[in-house]
Parts: C-alpha cells; sequence; structure tokens
C-alpha cells in the first residue's frame, strides 16, 4: 500500500532547519511502504525534532557562557561529535518510549487520512 503524504508541517520543517538529513527524512515520509516503514519513520521523525530542541538549547546555553573565544579546529571536532551524540539521545529516547509521542500521533493521523 502506497501512501502519501501531503502534510505542509513536514515540508516547512524540512526547509526551515535547511538540512540535509531533513530533506531525506522527508522523502522517506512520502516514500512509505508498509505501516512497518510508516512507524519507523515518524519515530526517526520524532528523534529529529528532539534532536533539534536539544541543539538549540545547547547553543543558548553557549551563548550565554562562552566569550570572546576564537575559532579552533577542535571546536568543529567536538561540534561533529555533539551533534551525533544528541542524534543517539534522540533516537533512544524514542525508541524506549520515553520522547515526546509525536511519533504514534503522526502515525495515527497518517493511519486515518489514508484509510
Amino acid at each position: 500500500m502506497a501512501i502519501s503524504v501531503d502534510n505542509t508541517y513536514f515540508t516547512n520543517y524540512s526547509v526551515d532547519a535547511n538540512n540535509p538529513a531533513a530533506d531525506q527524512l522527508t522523502g522517506k515520509l512520502e516514500n512509505m511502504q508498509t505501516d512497518e516503514e510508516t512507524l519507523d519513520a515518524c519515530k526517526q521523525f520524532e528523534a529529529y525534532m528532539i534532536q533539534q530542541m536539544f541543539k538549540n538549547m545547547q547553543e543558548s546555553a553557549k551563548a550565554l557562557t562562552e566569550g570572546d573565544d576564537e575559532e579552533d579546529d577542535s571546536k568543529q571536532y567536538v561540534d561533529m561529535f555533539s551533534d551525533i551524540y544528541l542524534q543517539s539521545v534522540a533516537e533512544s529516547m524514542v525508541n524506549s518510549g520515553q520522547g515526546l509521542g509525536i511519533a504514534e500521533q503522526l502515525y495515527d493521523s497518517i493511519i486515518k487520512n489514508n484509510s
């Protein structure tokens, strides 16, 4: 069963995030074939949203604590590993049932709209 998603929230979030990961996730949500793929894509979407929330909180905290330190190469690596860590934490939260509940609501909505 092919499921099409015509929801501006996905598109707007993807555009606002300006991120290849958001584009890839939007594509997954639009090309789901089974209920299992639908639920998996919904969980990935929720994990991505949580990750972005954590990143914004982290950036806000940095803005309050950082001085005018010079940029160096090590900061780039710390940021990269921080992104990977936040992604892992967000995915673990969603997969263990400690997420925000967005995946289940999104899944129910998609299934209901395509019935």
